[in-house]
């Protein structure tokens, strides 16, 4: 009885370290452009995929502040073609009345919230703007996603092998910008081992001795060590064919020698509007 039982045990043993084993090896082999591949896949099919020519995402938003603490509640709103992303977020505050970042004809517009400041997540992009104009921020909620057009990426993309995140294994791919160096700023990307999703994205950045302006809603950093801004997407569901995100997460670290801030803006998107029918300059902060 007890010989059976240690043959069972050392079957499972073995069985799972065989399993391990074979899922490294796949980890392994596996290359960038068949993690994106399989990734948008994860979204829909080719054909579904080509078919939505924009999108427009209605969204709950949550802004809090950490540190110091502060918390506002608002709305949020995306909309996105393949090469432009509209986004706005309200706050029934004077002092953050809204958050508006936007890509419009390549060009990257994040307008001042007031007195000729940025919010810390405004200065940040700002700041490292890239974000923006590589299509990468806002992951797969936007139409304008870097990855559903990857034949035009010039960036050089690494596998980065595995990482679990929320005890989900996940693959992680290296992004990094033509002319930007990688000492100084690095982007990870993390895709669900199973289903390919994105599940996050994060970026650091490397501070060096300077003043450094944080925002309307932060101070000043006269010699930091690093910032970082984490995307975090969630709750998949099904909207038409395509397979998007209903949960986003914006998480900013502005880690000085003296004083940390933390914020963070919250999303839960209630509808997915495609292909709707936008005026010709819709994609700008003028008045409509």
């Amino acid at each position: 009885m007890l010989k059976t039982f240690l043959k069972t045990v050392n079957l499972c043993s073995f069985t799972l370290l065989l399993a391990l084993s074979v899922f490294a090896v796949k980890a392994d082999e596996l290359k960038p452009e068949e993690i994106i591949a399989k990734h948008l896949d994860s979204i829909g099919s080719k054909e579904k995929r080509a078919a939505v020519k924009n999108r427009m995402a209605v969204a709950k938003s949550e802004f809090i502040s950490k540190v110091p603490y502060g918390k506002l509640g608002g709305k949020a709103l995306i909309v996105s073609d393949a090469g432009n992303l509209f986004f706005v977020s309200s706050f029934n505050s004077q002092n953050y009345p809204f958050e508006k970042i936007g890509l419009f004809d390549k060009k990257v517009t994040i307008p001042f919230i007031g007195s000729g400041k940025r919010s810390p997540l405004g200065s940040f992009l700002q700041e490292n703007n890239k974000i923006i104009s590589e299509k990468l921020l806002t992951g797969s909620i936007s139409n304008s996603w870097a990855f559903l057009d990857s034949g035009t990426l010039k960036a050089k993309i690494d596998a980065a092998g595995t990482k679990k995140i929320d005890g989900r294994e996940t693959f992680v791919l290296n992004y990094i910008p033509k002319g930007v160096s990688s000492s100084d700023f690095s982007i990870k990307l993390y895709f669900d081992a199973q289903t390919f999703q994105h599940l996050r994205t994060e970026y650091q950045q490397q501070l060096h001795a300077r003043n450094y302006s944080i925002g309307v809603l932060g101070a000043n950093s006269e010699s930091g060590t690093r910032n970082l801004l984490i995307e975090d997407f969630r709750d998949f569901k099904n909207v038409d064919g395509l397979t998007l995100p209903h949960s986003y997460k914006l998480y900013l670290l502005l880690d000085g020698q003296d004083t940390t801030y933390e914020f963070e803006w919250n999303l839960e998107i209630a509808q997915y509007l495609l292909n709707q029918k936008l005026e010709s300059n819709f994609f700008s902060f003028n008045e409509k």
